[in-house]
């Protein structure tokens, strides 16, 4: 019985060690199916992230002509700095080459020289050969010292060959990393690379150095050679600081469809891949420690800060006027000096003769000032709490018009747009005149789309509600002085966080209107903003390198611009504060506005 017990025990045991054995297994593949899914969604978005720049520069291509041989390329100009340029895919810069391979366009327009030769860089003469779309191996802009790949689409009237239009993508950008970064949620070893046939970093979470050799190089290299993902178990090939070189790594490796790079995903063996309960413990573990010391952190600030007492109380002014009326005046010395001291003394005698007749009307005076007084500071709140229900109501009226452009006539817009594309199937193949027009008209409605966007943004800018002051002011940069050649400056001194929303919302309006000022008529190269808050006040300087006007009679005598400054000093003086202008001809304008700040404790009046 012992023995039949026994060997029925081993046989349960060994029974249980199989079936743990192949759960474990099960489990183990599970996770590398997994590393090899993930590995290939992030390669299918960096695909997708290439495709569509591909796509984004031709689109471009149809939205403007672009042609060498075109004397206004203002068309093309735009098309660069705004349907290309800002923080989309060729925020390292684009170029408009002509068929010679010299620079014709560039964004921005320091990137390249007009009519430099562009025809040795490789990925020129390369789309110059083939006059096909291409996608460069990686390279160093050596303008900005950028990491960047060029993507590059020819330029056809016809079957006239127009010239390329290229664009560099930023391989250190968001648009890269955030597809590698989000590969790397499986642990805290996880790691991703973005790497060519060679085994060299692209792009990698480890910050390695650019085309420097991967951590994996020689398994990249052995895994680029068939076009299936793979996933192995191999060791680290550099001598990182938290990675020794020999460490074993699960590695899964998929290659990109449109060039020929490869994305590395992998971490640690022993501490993550093969044990996640240990390091979902450990990762608990560390998780209730950071929040228990930031618990015990935030209450100790706190504590200090609701216990500390008042230790500075600022004394009352004590010097009133020196001199007692009490005091008998005499002087030592005759001369004017004793006829001083004489007058004086008779003009304490008559003033302490009439401090008891005055002293008898000082009560009635005083009540009568003090409501007088209090009258007029009714009056003046409720004059302000008018005025500032006013701008209240001006800035809810533009954030309601932006919403119904926004969407009313965009909508409808966009509907416009999408049933012009549709005509495009329409039209017989044969009639270019029609074809032509349907073309034009649809970018005109695409250029009305733009339009109406800055409409909407120039009537209330989220930017202003969303991220704040400074944020708002950038943007305004860029939409007003930035496009038509005026350098903007912005500094902040002592300035940490958000203001009231009516503070914001009145030092915009009032450098909106000193931008419009100085693009109308103070043909300024640079434009600098100031901006500083402390002892309870903000304070806003505006400054310009104009030609300057006489404030006393506004810029020639133009009487919307004598309204525009008188309503940044009522702008101002609306918040309790006041705007200074001073400005000479040719020497520049300068405005000083002093806004104070709201106190939780401030009297208000409301109708």
């Amino acid at each position: 019985m012992a023995l039949a017990i026994s060997l029925g025990f081993l046989a349960l045991f060994a029974a249980f060690s199989v079936v743990a054995e192949r759960a474990l297994q099960d489990s183990q593949q599970r996770i590398l199916d997994e590393r090899l899914v993930i590995t290939k969604m992030v390669a299918s978005e960096l695909d997708a992230m290439l495709l569509e720049a591909v796509s984004e520069l031709k689109s471009a291509v149809h939205f403007a002509d672009f042609d060498s041989t075109n004397a206004d390329l203002s068309d093309e100009a735009d098309t660069l700095a705004h349907t290309l340029g800002g923080p989309g895919h060729f925020s390292a810069g684009t170029v408009f080459i002509g068929p010679d391979g010299r620079v014709i366009l560039s964004d921005p327009p320091e990137l390249y020289t007009p009519n430099e030769d562009l025809s040795g860089l490789p990925h020129i003469a390369q789309a110059l050969t083939q006059q096909e779309v291409t996608i460069s191996e990686p390279f160093t802009e050596p303008i900005n010292g950028l990491s960047v790949t060029a993507v590059t689409v020819p330029l056809y009237d016809g079957d006239r060959f127009l010239g390329l239009l290229s664009g560099l993508l930023d391989l250190n950008g968001p648009a890269v990393h955030q597809s590698l970064q989000q590969a790397t949620f499986l642990g805290e070893t996880a790691h991703s690379v973005l790497f060519d046939v060679r085994g060299q970093t692209i792009a990698s979470t480890f910050d390695l150095p650019f085309l420097s050799p991967g951590e994996h190089g020689d398994y990249y290299q052995r895994a680029m050679t068939t076009p299936e993902p793979v996933i192995e178990i191999v060791a680290f090939e550099l001598d990182l600081h938290n990675e020794p070189e020999g460490h074993l790594h699960v590695m899964a490796v998929a290659p990109l469809q449109t060039v020929p790079w490869g994305v590395g995903l992998g971490g640690d063996v022993d501490t993550e891949t093969f044990a996640a309960v240990y390091a979902l413990r450990r990762g608990l573990i560390i998780l209730g420690i950071a929040a228990f010391a930031v618990i015990w952190a935030a209450t100790l600030i706190g504590t200090r800060r609701l216990v500390r007492p008042v230790q500075e109380l600022t004394a009352q002014a004590r010097q009133i006027a020196a001199g007692d009326l009490g005091v008998n005046l005499t002087a030592t010395e005759g001369g004017e000096i004793g006829e001083m001291a004489s007058a004086l003394e008779e003009m304490r005698c008559q003033l302490l003769a009439n401090i008891q007749a005055l002293s008898e009307l000082n009560e009635t005076l005083e009540s009568r000032v003090a409501a007088q007084t209090h009258d007029l500071r009714h009056q003046k709140l409720l004059t302000e709490a008018l005025l500032r229900q006013v701008i209240t109501a001006q800035e809810s009226e533009r954030k309601r018009l932006s919403y119904e452009l926004h969407d009313e006539i965009g909508q409808m817009l966009t509907a416009v747009e999408l049933s012009l594309h549709s005509l495009d199937n329409v039209i017989a193949p044969h009639d270019e005149r029609a074809r032509k027009r349907l073309q034009r008209s649809e970018r005109l409605t695409r250029q009305t789309v733009t339009e109406l966007r800055r409409i909407i943004a120039a009537l209330r800018p989220g930017v202003l509600d969303q991220l704040g002051l400074v944020p708002a002011l950038d943007w305004m940069a860029d939409n007003m002085m930035r496009p038509v050649g005026v350098a903007v400056t912005i500094r902040e001194n002592e300035f940490d966080g958000r203001l009231p929303q009516e503070t914001e919302t009145i030092l915009f309006r009032i450098t909106q209107e000193a931008m419009n000022n100085t693009v109308r008529h103070g043909q300024a190269e640079h434009f600098w903003i100031d901006l500083a808050c402390g002892d309870g006040r903000a304070v806003l300087t505006l400054r310009d390198d104009g030609r300057g006007f006489d404030p006393a009679q506004g810029n020639d005598d133009n009487r919307r611009d004598k309204l525009g400054l008188a309503g940044i000093k009522e702008r101002a003086a609306l918040a309790g504060g006041e705007a200074i202008i001073e400005s000479e001809p040719g020497q520049g304008t300068t405005i000083y506005v002093t806004i104070p700040l709201p106190e939780a404790s401030e009297e208000k009046i409301y109708v």
